[in-house]
């Protein structure tokens, strides 16, 4: 059966990363896209496609699955709908700004018993899941200490609105970590504390540090505009060893891994491996076999609350703010 795909923003990321996917889906069939602004690329994009272009999300057409790939402060209102509508729903990282939202959408997905999930494909990363494997059997023994080091963000467009963007590095880069670093090591934070660099009045900030508790260890988390742009770095430092993954500079995605010993030696190391259109695929499976996915609402509530604590932190002057 021809699954009907809408497309709720259609933005160059969702053109670079999702639209290959489901273009190359027999099984798939665009029937709407909602821009407001469309680029010629997307309406080339419906020419080719038959789908119909509209610039109110009211006009979409019928459909059963759907990608929300708007601003980020947008994501909220536009998964609702698409789930209002009975469609299986995928959003863009970040998921949303405020974990009442998250919470509103859990329970929204799970009464109309539809799929859904969260783009972070860093759950579906071959040197990520590597890295969580061997931490799991105890390959660098207890974890002490991890320290993630994001570099870079976007300086135009709605990024730097904070109606639309909801904030600035944290939301568009630091999430991504938020998710990780617990996914990886099967914990949760307790407490966090964060300092954020302002930008100028009416802009995005500038990102900054966040500190966070775990039952067992800290973890420091610093994502900034400045620097090499989108440098991505994590490690994560046990008892018995380290582990580094890396995203190179020349991919737009995949994480190389180094796994070291207590002396220093190399015991594994693992190019990074492309995966782009990894989260969209499996959205599909999910949606055609009602087979897990990689990062569903409920799954990514952790770092919608962790995001919006730090930004809650920050306001109160780097004052811990608890996430028990």
């Amino acid at each position: 059966m021809t699954m009907r795909f809408a497309m709720i923003g259609c933005g160059g990321f969702a053109r670079r990363y999702h639209v290959p996917t489901l273009l190359a889906d027999a099984g798939v069939r665009l029937t709407g896209i909602f821009d407001p602004h469309p680029a010629p690329a997307v309406r080339d994009l419906a020419a080719a496609t038959g789908a119909k272009l509209v610039d109110r999300i009211e006009d979409l057409p019928d459909a059963d699955a759907a990608l929300v790939t708007t601003p980020h402060a947008l994501h909220a209102a536009h998964a609702d709908h698409a789930l209002t509508r009975g469609c299986a729903t995928l959003v863009d990282k970040p998921f949303v700004m405020k974990s009442a939202d998250a919470r509103h959408l859990i329970e929204h997905a799970a009464r109309a018993g539809l799929v859904n999930a969260v783009g972070f494909n860093r759950r579906l990363d071959a040197g990520c899941l590597r890295a969580r494997e061997i931490i799991r059997a105890g390959g660098i023994g207890a974890v002490r200490f991890v320290e993630t080091i994001q570099l870079g963000y976007e300086r135009g467009g709605w990024f730097m609105d904070p109606a639309l963007g909801g904030g600035g590095p944290y939301t568009g880069r630091g999430t991504h970590m938020a998710d990780l670093v617990p996914w990886l090591v099967e914990a949760r934070p307790v407490s966090l504390s964060s300092r954020v660099r302002p930008g100028p009045v009416g802009r995005s900030d500038r990102g900054g540090t966040v500190d966070m508790l775990f039952p067992e260890f800290e973890y420091r988390m610093t994502c900034i505009e400045e620097g090499w742009h989108m440098w991505d770095e994590v490690r994560i430092f046990g008892e018995d060893g380290l582990i580094e993954l890396r995203r190179p500079l020349t991919m737009p995605t995949g994480w190389s891994l180094t796994w070291l010993s207590r002396r220093g030696a190399t015991r594994e190391e693992r190019a990074a491996e492309p995966n782009e259109g990894q989260i969209t695929t499996q959205f599909l499976a999910a949606c055609r076999s009602g087979g897990p996915v990689a990062c569903s609402f409920a799954d990514a509530l952790l770092s919608v609350r962790i995001v919006e604590a730090a930004f809650a932190s920050a306001a109160a002057g780097g004052a811990p703010h608890d996430l028990g």
